[in-house]
């Protein structure tokens, strides 16, 4: 039975999990958790690296101590961050993280020599201020001696693999959210060169690439053996994307949490000025690419979820689905607004946003909730359109994958809204695509499609039909003359 290692690092928190492959199925173990907590020092915000790298040491301790014999390692992690090497191989400081405001203001000197439509156009991927670029522009404008210094650039999860392994590699899928990547997989070298960046960006490889194995030092802290690492897919939404459980053609994926994240396999990125002004990106996957929206998701209810929730007066989620599940109908508004983004009362927002349709706010805490899932089922469904126009492509099924499957109540709503049917299942696709893209790197499995296979042979899909289609279809009209008076994308 293959037991494969994922090291799977987010924003907030990482953990290791074994992932056991046997007759087709995958089974799951989490052996290690810790917080991924940021620090602030002298004005920057940055990352704990030795820190990160430490607890990747513990959960490898803990497979040694156990005796489990590990087919191989992977990693992955959140995008756009990077550490610089400098020329003896050492690590030149701390990586910074993304939200860090060294990246503040960066497009009034970055757009004097190359606009960001131009730069999505060279790169695939929206050029978003904290990209890996424009982190380095920031840098080049500061005339940051780190940058002077730097032989070598990797983002995160190659770094960890090169501090696990001594190679230096940069594989595809984490670059794609770097815009340093062209259309073609290769170093954007157009906008590199243009930019005037220095010559650290060295050997790129694919997803489901043998890196080597672990390197003695590393064997010495672990008491592990030569256990091989693969550049697996690196970044998180990349994992997810290798891993939905899907079946046949015309399909799309929806990973909904925090953030959502609608999405749909192609064979080339999409970059077209349709694409980039309604804020679709590409990135790379395994054996593939993938057009994507980002857009704000369950955030919109956690936020509330913080605010009522007191010892006093207990709002969990399973209360407030099952309020909002009774509740009536309320009002349509844009939950693509930017006021919804990181408001200080993301109650008061939401009322605010409300107020100017001009409709009625809602009366309880349910009607409230009701309205902030049946408009995120909308905003879903008024991007699938644009996402079908843009790869002239009909969508008929679509895949929820994420801890959002959990409420149920939502994901009858998108099928309500989307008018197709709704797949839910499978709410770990980041540690599984990570595991199940080693076991191709290791040749037990053939490819895309077979981990697709596993996948649904291991976990149950719910599918939720579209009910009242003509109400929905008034209800997204509306919904999307609401949207262009934000002037969202």
């Amino acid at each position: 039975m293959p037991t494969y290692l994922a090291m799977d690092l987010g924003a907030e928190s990482g953990r290791g999990v074994l992932v056991h492959l046997e007759e087709g199925r995958v089974k799951m173990e989490e052996i290690h958790r810790f917080s991924n907590r940021p620090v602030r020092m002298a004005g920057t915000l940055y990352w704990d690296f030795p820190f990160q790298f430490a607890e990747i040491l513990a959960a490898l301790r803990i497979c040694a101590e156990r005796g489990i014999p590990l087919r191989s390692i992977g990693v992955d992690t959140w995008g756009v961050d990077f550490g610089l090497l400098g020329p003896d191989g050492k690590l030149l400081g701390n990586p910074v993280h993304y939200r860090d405001a060294r990246t503040d203001k960066i497009h009034e000197y970055s757009n004097r020599v190359m606009s960001t439509r131009e730069v999505f156009e060279a790169t695939a991927a929206e050029p978003w201020a904290i990209s890996s670029l424009f982190q380095l522009l920031a840098m080049q404008r500061d005339n940051s001696p780190l940058l002077r210094l730097a032989k070598d650039f990797l983002n995160i999860p190659d770094l960890l693999n090169y501090f696990l392994t001594g190679v230096k590699a940069s594989e595809k899928t984490i670059v794609s959210t770097a815009n340093l990547m062209d259309c073609e997989g290769q170093w954007a070298w157009s906008a590199i060169e243009r930019f005037g960046l220095p010559k650290m960006f060295g050997q790129l490889v694919e997803p489901g690439t043998t890196l080597g194995c672990l390197d003695k030092m590393v064997r010495q802290q672990t008491g592990l053996g030569e256990i091989p690492v693969v550049a697996t897919c690196g970044h998180d939404t990349s994992a997810v994307a290798a891993a939905v459980p899907a079946a046949g053609k015309c399909w799309a994926f929806l990973s909904c949490g925090t953030w959502s994240i609608l999405g749909k396999l192609q064979p080339r990125p999409v970059t077209t000025l349709e694409a980039f002004e309604n804020g679709f990106c590409n990135e790379y996957t395994l054996q593939s690419w993938f057009v994507c929206r980002n857009m704000l998701g369950l955030w919109l209810v956690q936020e509330l979820r913080r605010k009522w929730n007191t010892s006093a007066d207990a709002w969990d989620y399973p209360r407030m689905t099952d309020a909002a599940r009774q509740a009536k109908s309320t009002a349509i508004f844009p939950v693509s607004d930017q006021r919804l983004m990181a408001p200080a009362d993301m109650e008061a927002a939401q009322y605010e946003v409300i107020d100017e349709t001009g409709q009625p706010r809602p009366q309880t805490r349910g009607e409230l909730v009701r309205a902030v899932l049946e408009n995120l089922a909308l905003e879903y469904a008024l991007r699938l359109e644009r996402l079908d126009r843009l790869t002239s492509e009909k969508t008929e099924q679509l895949y929820m994958v994420g801890g959002g499957i959990a409420n149920t109540l939502l994901c009858q709503l998108t099928a309500d809204a989307c008018g197709i049917p709704v797949h839910a299942g499978a709410d770990q696709c980041t540690s599984l695509g990570n595991a199940l893209t080693q076991a191709v790197a290791m040749g037990d499995l053939a490819g895309g499609e077979q981990i697709r296979q596993v996948m649904r042979k291991s976990f149950e899909l719910k599918t939720y039909q579209p009910r009242d289609r003509a109400a929905w279809q008034d209800r997204l009209e509306l919904y999307r003359k609401l949207q262009k008076g934000t002037g969202s994308r």
